[in-house]
């Protein structure tokens, strides 16, 4: 019985050729989500300075392609932030000036999602409360209540947002 030349050729042809889409060589590392950024100590001082003048941010890094988002923030004398929960980002506060109350953990006092996943409240029950001081590092893993209070305070501080897909 003879078999058809063509299906026989494509099959002999797709074996030989299979390994080579495995094959190391034939891989490439990713290329780069964004540009890289570099903020040196310098420029990082020239935005403190201009936030200085105002209750304000401003980012370093827009990275929603990265799951990651950079920003300095300027506060002074402010006590009507609400507590908060991310289902879906971790927070690094890096204190460049002044100081700050953190409540950090417990639970959100009638919480109201206000976005997927983000979460807000007037205050958080059971939290611990700490004085952040310049140099501090606070690092609030996703789904952990914190609050920040600036009443009779001033704080510069830059924030490290990394974020994953919300899970519903």
């Amino acid at each position: 019985m003879k078999r058809p030349m063509g299906l026989c050729s494509v099959c002999v042809i797709a074996l030989l050729l299979f390994p080579a889409f495995l094959s190391p060589a034939a891989q490439r590392p990713s290329l780069p989500a964004q540009p890289y950024v570099v903020a040196t100590a310098q420029s990082i001082e020239g935005i403190v300075k201009d936030l200085h003048a105002a209750n304000k941010l401003q980012d370093l890094i827009s990275g929603e392609s990265i799951g990651c988002r950079v920003f300095v923030q300027h506060e002074a004398d402010v006590s009507t932030n609400q507590a908060e929960v991310h289902d879906a980002a971790d927070d690094v506060f890096i204190l460049l000036a002044g100081s700050a109350i953190f409540v950090l953990g417990g639970q959100l006092d009638t919480p109201k999602e206000t976005q997927p996943g983000e979460w807000r409240a007037p205050g958080i029950l059971g939290g611990r409360e700490i004085k952040a001081n310049q140099g501090d590092v606070i690092m609030v893993p996703r789904g952990t209540p914190h609050r920040r209070v600036t009443a009779g305070q001033d704080v510069t501080f830059m924030l490290v947002k990394s974020f994953a897909p919300v899970k519903k």
